[in-house]
């Protein structure tokens, strides 16, 4: 069954991604932890995480499933050295699961998307789920590290939105048009919301807009 949809250069690829974001989040994250905050190791590892094999995944493999189960064992392992009450002190913190929500999205979305059009890697309706996700590892890294050096503190602060927005804005610009730029507008008012957590509501809501917006209307 899965030989239709893996191929030995996708579990070459899936197997330096692994140790790459292993890397970033056993080493790199923890040396930024020291230098700065927890906070911003967490957004470094959204950035050079989950946004590098973002933005790399539909160049690099020949379906999401690698991204999908590798997204899946991720979260698995973080839930595993939560409860094991052995975590990765500079970077996880009490009560806030936003590593899981992370790797959950990441891998709900690819799959989501897959479920809706089998087909949809194999064509620009590839990046209606890639986006989402760059918004989800780029646009809101980018908010919280000015927020973090702007006001000292974690706080939804104006500077740290206005920074996703053009971002997003942007980079959704740069890839569909309106439409893109809509979505990472919304990712952006989402993303300020405290109702549900932002690893969440941003990859989702703006998905949900993407996908209204170029496949339905």
């Amino acid at each position: 069954m899965f030989e239709n949809y893996v191929t030995l250069n996708d579990v070459l690829w899936g197997i330096v991604l692994t140790v790459w974001v292993a890397l970033v989040t056993v080493v790199i994250s923890k040396y930024v932890a020291k230098l700065t905050t927890i906070y911003v190791a967490r957004k470094i590892i959204h950035m050079l995480g989950g946004g590098v094999v973002a933005i790399l995944s539909p160049f690099i493999f020949s379906s999401p499933l690698i991204p999908i189960l590798d997204s899946y064992l991720l979260m698995g392992i973080l839930l595993y050295v939560r409860f094991k009450k052995e975590g990765f002190n500079w970077f996880q913190e009490e009560g806030n699961y936003g590593e899981i929500f992370f790797t959950f999205s990441f891998g709900t979305l690819l799959l989501l998307m897959w479920v809706i059009d089998p087909n949809y890697w194999y064509s620009n309706d590839v990046f209606i789920a890639i986006l989402p996700l760059i918004f989800m590892s780029f646009g809101d890294g980018v908010t919280g590290i000015i927020r973090n050096y702007v006001y000292k503190r974690r706080v939804k602060g104006l500077w740290g939105s206005l920074g996703m927005l053009v971002f997003s804005a942007i980079v959704g610009y740069a890839v569909f048009s309106i439409p893109g730029l809509i979505a990472g507008v919304i990712a952006t008012v989402v993303e300020v919301l405290p109702l549900v957590d932002d690893n969440i509501s941003i990859p989702f809501a703006s998905f949900a807009v993407l996908y209204l917006l170029i496949k339905v209307f």
